[in-house]
């Protein structure tokens, strides 16, 4: 059972929904899966990681791309169609210095990440990428875990012009990591893998999950090791075995 209890706005078309659920277990990397209203149009449900999940109060972060997006974004509180936690998500390393590169609206479910490895005794570099200033979000609350936080944006209206991957390169010169985790763009994680193609990395893919529970097969990803579906064999995978340009 979900309960919506509020909806606010943090950046240029990004909302935080704030959610009451019964299931209190969840993992960095997975996410929920929601209804945009009581009728079939739109027929499928939209899929969102996890930004952060205490107790009974889970949240996401929506961005309004369409339609969909935005019913949800206009639901009131009350119950809401919701089903999950899914898949498989990061793995949580222990007294280790880690760098999380995010894209976007990607980089939502780093923040749950990052918490978990904080109360790891992990050490966090992140790089916050993003298009504009106006698409950043809650960056108070990322700067507060981390040891370094970088930021990016293509226009240059904060922090660094440029994008994440040459400020992850220009890291990695500088700082020895033991592992990198990354969620955002696929042209970016593409690019990130082939960069520190000597690191460890954990890509989170976004797909359009039709069922969410891997019986579509609607959400297939090319590996290495062949076809998986992302809703049930990710959508966390080790981006040294995607084949990114496979479709």
């Amino acid at each position: 059972m979900f309960t919506l209890i509020e909806t606010k706005p943090v950046a240029s078309n990004h909302y935080l929904l704030t959610l009451h659920t019964d299931n209190t277990q969840s993992a960095p990397g997975q996410f929920i899966n929601i209804k945009a209203n009581a009728t079939t149009d739109p027929l499928i449900r939209r899929p969102f990681s996890i930004f952060d999940h205490d107790g009974s109060t889970l949240t996401i972060v929506v961005r309004v791309v369409g339609r969909g997006t935005r019913l949800i974004v206009n639901l009131e509180p009350g119950a809401i169609d919701c089903i999950g936690p899914f898949g498989k998500g990061f793995s949580i390393v222990t007294g280790k210095k880690a760098l999380l590169v995010g894209g976007g609206v990607g980089n939502a479910p780093l923040y749950y990440l990052a918490k978990k490895l904080v109360a790891a005794q992990c050490q966090l570099t992140y790089i916050y990428g993003a298009r504009f200033e106006s698409d950043i979000f809650m960056l108070d609350s990322y700067q507060e875990l981390s040891h370094t936080l970088i930021v990016t944006t293509d226009d240059g209206s904060y922090g660094i012009k440029g994008n994440p991957v040459d400020a992850a390169k220009e890291s990695v010169e500088k700082n020895e990591f033991d592992i990198v985790y990354t969620c955002g763009p696929e042209i970016m994680m593409k690019r990130l893998s082939q960069e520190l193609s000597n690191l460890p990395i954990e890509a989170s893919l976004e797909r359009y999950f039709g069922c969410g529970i891997g019986l579509c097969s609607g959400c297939a990803v090319a590996t290495k090791e062949g076809y998986k579906r992302a809703c049930v064999d990710g959508p966390v995978f080790d981006a040294h075995t995607v084949l990114w340009d496979t479709p």
